[in-house]
């Protein structure tokens, strides 16, 4: 791979700060379970553990974990404030 080609873009994963997202955790008798929070951070990929993540504050918990695509449920992503409407 190039070294001046950039990983991060080349992910299509569209998702932002401020988005509101469902969390879906799978445990080991596939069973299903899901939390709510909000995405803090940018997307970034970690050398170690080698795929992308995002930094996800949970409600429930109230602490701020990191999340891979295959996790997050996008429900409403942060609005525009260049864009005005009707009610602006």
């Amino acid at each position: 791979m190039d070294r001046s080609t950039n990983i991060l873009e080349s992910i299509v994963w569209d998702v932002e700060s401020g988005a509101l997202v469902k969390i879906i955790k799978n445990n080991p008798f596939g069973e299903t379970s899901c939390e709510y929070g909000v995405v803090v951070g940018e997307k970034d990929i970690d050398q170690l553990e080698m795929f992308p993540f995002v930094e996800v504050y949970i409600f429930r918990t109230q602490t701020i974990t990191r999340q891979s695509p295959s996790a997050l449920e996008i429900l409403s992503r942060p609005s525009d404030e260049g864009i005005k409407g009707n009610m602006d």
